[in-house]
């Protein structure tokens, strides 16, 4: 099986920036698939299945972030978290 590694910029339009809710959301949605998932803001990483690692990024309204996923289902799992940020979080 092929292990793809795919990535892709997001930014944090929510204006309460990358909170409690939008983490689970994200955790949530990212163990959904095969790929680890990792959210990156400058040299730091988070786990994207993690909520208290993506709250410790401190991502606030206007953050640029980077995702990275690495597995079979990669593309899919960035395309769907995207999403989710485009989407403002459901917000």
């Amino acid at each position: 099986m092929s292990q793809t590694t795919a990535s892709r910029t997001v930014t944090v339009t929510n204006a309460t920036g990358l909170h409690l809710r939008a983490a689970m959301l994200i955790a949530k949605l990212a163990k959904q698939f095969q790929s680890k998932v990792e959210l990156i803001r400058e040299h730091q990483r988070a786990d994207a299945q993690e909520m208290l690692q993506l709250v410790s990024l401190g991502a606030a309204a206007g953050v640029e972030l980077r995702l990275e996923a690495t597995g079979a289902d990669a593309e899919q799992a960035l395309e769907a978290l995207g999403q989710l940020f485009a989407d403002n979080f459901g917000e």
